[in-house]
């Protein structure tokens, strides 16, 4: 991997073809991308063409083989390729003080977005401007979280709230709609959205109807109960009148495996009414987050220290325990659950990080049963709240739903510090495993298709009609990679680690990314909602 250079350094990178002047007439363009396959992202077949800009915007594609410009990249034998978007990114938690966003960019990702899975920072008002004024290397938008809004009006009570407290609610989702937020998010599986119940996000929903906005749901189950999770997030996109996009789609439970028609067939019931339902899906067979959605709801409602002193009740504990049991440790396929949890996260017992559960059960000389694995859960929960990594969905299922013209390409990670402690594989891989792994070694889906769900598909959904296609009066949002090299390289034991094959990475007219080599990190803008530009 070469070295990462930091925004501002400017440096002869090869295959830049730079303008000189000396007396010779001004460029028709400020950069020209010569003798790529160009895939402009509607789904279309790989064309031979050239690609001028001028500016932050696409000006000509085709044969520019006569034309001159201020610089000139190389593309032969590279796809030239609307740069990435990432519908579901965590990235908002880390983008004012990371603002490189390295583990995206060299991705090829050009635009995230954030908000997602019900949190968001509050106010957006106070993010955006720091973006504004600072700079990013990428594209960011924001959902408005329900999560937010719901612990600013209500904590982390679970009960309805009262008509005052729905309109305080939505008085604050106006308020970050008009900030510039793309739509709502919700996170039901999470506390304290959770406690919400569907009447109440339709009031919610409401709100962002006027300013186009979008519903992108976490659903409350992705087990055996999807069908109906699935079925709330369409009624509220129906009563509300709003585009639904269901997040991250899996069936987690192992019971559930194979039963896709769960999923299919609300989502498209729906669609053939003329609703607009989509769903967004990570490339791997493991998914990551905290532990506490793995609990009962009566067990967590109060908050973290409710839970603790419910703990103390012994009958409590083995309810709990038994609920754990069940939903983390059974397996009809002789599965050993304790070896497909790894923590990533552990502020107090730093030297479990990395390790599955059986690695701790052992490292504390305890026997390696399914109850003792469940206790230590409990426990690890109790003192330090970790994160972790759940294998828990069949790589047939992820094929399936891939093959879905409304499912596109989504992370469900954050930005990264390269070798900062331990994080899932998605966060560095997920845009390059997609096109390595799914089309060019298994054939899941073709380059077209694959490209289709990474660019326009998204920018559709998300109302960013200027972006996600390589056409003249379009954004300059572009990756060139070479498909016969482009490999995602992070795994589960070594996360850390850049993708390969990514040649330039363009974002708004500016190069970003040459092969590996980090330019700048303040080309990307704020991309706002309708709210903001009303």
């Amino acid at each position: 991997m070469n070295s990462i250079k930091r925004s501002g350094l400017f440096c002869l990178i090869i295959g830049l073809t730079p303008w000189t002047g000396c007396g010779r007439k001004p460029p028709m363009y400020d950069l020209l991308i010569r003798g790529g396959r160009v895939v402009d992202g509607t789904g279309n077949p790989a064309v031979r063409a050239d690609v001028g800009i001028r500016g932050e915007k696409i000006v000509s594609v085709g044969d520019l083989s006569n034309v001159r410009a201020g610089t000139t990249l190389d593309a032969g034998g590279c796809v030239v390729s609307p740069g990435f978007i990432d519908v579901h990114t965590h990235a908002d938690r880390r983008i004012d003080t990371h603002p490189e966003a390295w583990n995206y960019v060299l991705q090829g990702v050009t635009t995230i977005v954030g908000g997602n899975c019900g949190g968001s920072r509050f106010p957006l008002e106070a993010l955006f401007s720091t973006i504004e004024r600072q700079g990013a290397a990428l594209n960011f938008a924001s959902y408005v979280g329900h999560n937010t809004i719901r612990r600013e009006v209500m904590g982390l009570d679970n009960r309805a709230p009262t008509e005052e407290e729905i309109e305080r609610m939505c008085l604050l989702v106006d308020q970050e709609m008009r900030a510039g937020a793309i739509g709502l998010s919700t996170g039901l599986e999470y506390i304290p959205g959770r406690f919400s119940r569907t009447e109440e996000i339709i009031a919610l929903a409401g709100v962002i109807h006027p300013y186009d906005g979008i519903y992108a749901s976490h659903l409350r189950d992705q087990g055996e109960h999807i069908r109906e999770a699935i079925e709330e997030a369409v009624r509220v996109g129906r009563e509300a009148d709003i585009r639904v996009l269901i997040s991250h789609i899996k069936l987690k439970i192992e019971k559930a495996w194979g039963k896709r028609d769960l999923v299919t067939e609300p989502i498209e019931n729906a669609r053939d009414t003329g609703m607009d339902v989509y769903m967004d899906e990570y490339p791997y067979t493991a998914g990551s987050t905290g532990l506490t959605s793995s609990f009962p709801e009566w067990a967590v409602t109060g908050g973290h220290e409710t839970f603790v002193q419910r703990l103390k009740d012994p009958e409590a504990y083995q309810r709990i325990k038994k609920a754990v049991l069940i939903h983390r440790f059974e397996s009809a396929r002789n599965i050993d659950k304790a070896k497909m949890i790894v923590i990533t996260r552990n502020r107090n017992h730093p030297e479990y990080e990395g390790k599955n559960l059986a690695e701790i059960l052992a490292l504390q000389g305890r026997p390696q049963t399914r109850s003792e694995a469940a206790d230590l859960f409990i426990e690890l929960e109790r003192d330090d709240r970790p994160s972790a990594i759940f294998f828990q969905t069949d790589e047939e299922d992820v094929i399936a739903f891939m093959k879905r013209p409304y499912a596109m390409v989504a992370s469900d990670g954050s930005i990264q510090v390269f070798e900062e402690g331990i994080t899932h594989p998605r966060a560095y891989g997920t845009f390059p495993r997609v096109l390595a792994r799914y089309v060019r070694e298994m054939n899941v889906i073709c380059l077209s298709d694959a490209i289709r769900k990474m660019t326009s598909l998204p920018a559709q959904i998300l109302g960013i009609w200027e972006r996600g296609t390589i056409r003249p009066g379009q954004f300059a949002d572009i990756t060139v990679f070479n498909p016969a090299e482009i490999e995602d390289t992070a795994t589960y034991d070594h996360p850390h680690s850049y993708p390969v094959g990514i040649r330039w990475v363009i974002v708004n007219g500016k190069i970003v990314v040459s092969d590996g080599d980090i330019l700048r990190a303040d080309a990307g803008r704020v991309l706002y909602g309708r709210g903001r530009l009303r």
